[in-house]
């Protein structure tokens, strides 16, 4: 307990402030049944989780219960689940095992919002600031889209990676041979956990070739530092996160060969370049432009299989019908729902500190590069965001201090809670409405972008019917026979995992589980002659759709004549129906036997 008082003490009082104050508003939300940021993610990693202590093997990331009937490999890594297991396995003596999970998907994503607020509030005293609890303070309200990915029970991999994304920028701010190295650290665990972050980090090793071209002193040996600590650390995660069986085997979508030789070769250029530093600049950006080009081509040649990213092996029918249907795999201007007032409000202070960070960094004539990597880290996020949605989340982290200046600028010189905002001299700084108008002006264009091509209707599917309901309270939790197997949507089959008893079931939203989608789909969809071919390939033994009046369906009941029937009661002579209550109809399909011949009764 000293150990931890004495951490206590030395973390300043405006982050424990801060944190306070967000853990109880997240927490209250949460007891409240509102979850800003959650989605089936969460699902999948306490899946996962569980998964990682009943086998307790970290390598084996194949998930039991999840049937199509050919297995699913998950693309985490077992690293971002060690968090709360280890807390769990710590509890489990004293609580029993089911409630120690319980407690470390509560308590971890609380643990790393601290972590995360003192990275902030460390950023944030790298500037000029007088009082930077203050605009720790703004921060965390600007940065609200961002921080809600540490809400309790929000456990995907997000606040992880926004953990290290705030890590790497403070290191860039601070630059120097060392906070390169640790940022080449950084990027190889990033990319051992999602190589989604990579356009973000990839920003601390642009700007130490920027210097190294420009002939910056010590930036040889700041590129020299980074590539090498990229080089090592890519080879230190591939033998922490990949398994033996697995060592020689390549996959696009989750840490292997692939991205152990991008990191290794590209780690090895940098530095192989750095040691060079003599000659123009020309000579210098010609040598690191070869072998960036040198390196594209090895890894096209040795991996051409994953030159179509990460989600290759999916078909164009569950792309079309699937992938293309998720909000966050969209841009902002094909989502129907991105510019409702309840949604859009939260990011809008976020774009106006983005756009006022570009201005600070433009005309500041102090603390410059700060203002300059805090520019480039928001703007890549925001563009990341407009152009997909899934990114969005994560320039918030950024915008504080430019939200700050911009309510520095617009108070009133006469009052004194102005100084709190601000720098100790204002002098140079841009009017409030210099530092507003671009991200208004943003906003603006926004609004009439959806107003004059306002995105297409999403076409209706055989499937929209089967999951047209609210299982997230109510849902499937059944004591099912033993060795049943569930036919059901993607998000049925995600939520049917917490059951009482073992289940499997034939998808999940997860593109690692795409043969199982394409079947559920496949089966609802109207076209398909015979629906029983997928219930047999995929050995289900029950059907679970969502429960649906009659009268609702009747204008689209011709277009879709099996997902309607199932919805209403109405099942073919092939299913059987289960007198079950809830959101859910279930039915049996006698034809699979075994299991099939008994209905799940409702659990506690």
């Amino acid at each position: 307990m000293s150990t931890i008082g004495a951490i206590y003490r030395r973390i300043p009082a405006p982050v424990i402030i801060v944190w306070l104050a967000l853990a109880t508003a997240l927490s209250l939300l949460l007891l409240q049944g509102t979850m800003p940021n959650g989605d089936v993610d969460d699902l999948m990693k306490l899946h996962e989780i569980r998964h990682l202590l009943q086998t307790g093997n970290p390598f084996d990331r194949t998930m039991i219960g999840i049937a199509q009937p050919e297995p699913m490999v998950s693309h985490w890594p077992w690293v971002v689940d060690s968090p709360y297991a280890l807390l769990a396995i710590a509890t489990a003596p004293f609580i029993g095992m089911e409630a120690a999970v319980s407690v470390a998907a509560f308590a971890v994503p609380l643990l790393l919002l601290l972590v995360a607020l003192i990275l902030l509030f460390l950023v944030i005293r790298e500037f000029e600031f007088d009082h930077p609890g203050a605009v720790l303070a703004i921060a965390a309200f600007a940065g609200l889209p961002a921080l809600s990915e540490f809400q309790p029970w929000r456990i995907d991999y997000h606040n992880l990676q926004m953990v290290i994304l705030l890590g790497a920028a403070l290191l860039t701010i601070r630059g120097g041979p060392v906070a390169a190295g640790l940022n080449g650290a950084l990027m190889a665990l990033s990319t051992a956990i999602s190589a989604e972050m990579a356009p973000f980090l990839v920003l601390p090793a642009g700007l130490c070739a920027w210097a190294f071209i420009a002939g910056t002193k010590d930036a040889a040996k700041d590129l020299r530092t980074y590539g090498l600590a990229l080089a090592v650390a890519g080879v230190a995660a591939f033998f922490v996160v990949v398994g033996p069986n697995a060592y020689t085997s390549t996959a696009c979508d989750r840490y292997s060969l692939l991205h152990l030789t991008a990191l290794a070769v590209t780690g090895v250029v940098m530095a192989a370049a750095a040691a060079g530093e003599a000659g123009s600049w020309r000579i210098r950006a010609t040598c690191l432009l070869a072998g960036a080009g040198a390196t594209a081509a090895l890894l096209v040649s040795f991996f051409p299989q994953c030159a179509g990213g990460p989600f290759v092996g999916l078909s164009d029918y569950v792309r079309d019908n699937w992938l293309a249907r998720i909000d966050q795999e969209r841009s902002i201007f094909s989502s129907s729902d991105f510019l409702s007032f309840d949604r859009f409000a939260r990011f809008f202070p976020a774009i106006l500190g983005a756009a006022a960070t570009c201005i600070l960094a433009c005309s500041s004539t102090t603390r410059r590069r700060a203002w300059v990597v805090l520019a480039l880290f928001s703007t890549i996020g925001l563009l990341q965001g407009l152009l997909y949605l899934r990114y969005l989340r994560f320039f918030p982290l950024f915008v504080g201090p430019g939200v700050a200046l911009i309510v520095h600028q617009a108070i009133p010189v006469r009052l004194p809670l102005r100084r709190y905002f601000g720098p100790g001299s204002d002098n140079q700084l841009p009017g409030v409405a210099l530092l507003a108008a671009p991200g208004v002006a943003i906003v603006a264009a926004l609004f009439v972008s959806h107003l004059f091509w306002p995105p297409g209707e999403t076409r209706l599917l055989g499937i929209d019917i089967a999951d047209a309901c609210d299982k997230s309270g109510d849902g499937p939790h059944f004591v099912w026979p033993k060795g049943a197997r569930l036919f059901a949507s993607p998000d049925t089959g995600i939520t049917a995992l917490g059951s009482l008893v073992e289940l499997d079931v034939v998808a999940v939203p997860f593109h690692t589980s795409a043969k199982g989608i394409e079947r559920v789909i496949r089966f609802f969809d109207p076209a398909t002659s015979d629906p029983t071919q997928f219930l047999d390939q995929t050995k289900a033994t029950h059907v679970a759709v969502c429960r649906i009046e009659e009268t609702t369906l009747q204008p689209i009941e011709a277009r879709f004549p099996l997902a309607s029937r199932l919805a209403t009661g109405k099942p073919p002579d092939w299913l059987k129906e289960c007198p079950v209550a809830g959101p859910l109809r279930i039915y049996r399909y006698p034809a699979a036997g075994g299991p099939a011949g008994q209905c799940p009764v409702a659990g506690q």
